[in-house]
């Protein structure tokens, strides 16, 4: 026998933590300026991140992106000698 534990709406998580800087402002009616002003009071910084996009996969490491376009871009008598030596 299983038990749900799905929570109600009003106690998920990202209701906690979305709304985390004034629960009773959403954050879609913050101005830009009100943003930047937190921002800048508390001492966060944007970080921009290199995201590596592939076949609708995202990877944020190149070696891995390279890595999955080899996978498929290998021949299939390759793919088998490769499964071969694996054993």
């Amino acid at each position: 026998m299983t038990t749900s534990t799905t929570l109600p709406t009003s106690e998920r998580s990202t209701d906690r933590w979305e709304n985390e800087s004034d629960p009773t402002r959403s954050p879609e009616i913050q101005s830009s300026d009100d943003v930047q002003s937190e921002l800048k009071r508390y001492g966060i910084t944007p970080v921009q991140l290199t995201v590596f996009d592939w076949d609708g996969y995202r990877y944020s490491n190149s070696r891995d992106a390279i890595a999955a376009a080899k996978r498929v871009a290998m021949p299939a008598r390759s793919k088998a000698c490769h499964s071969m030596m694996r054993v």
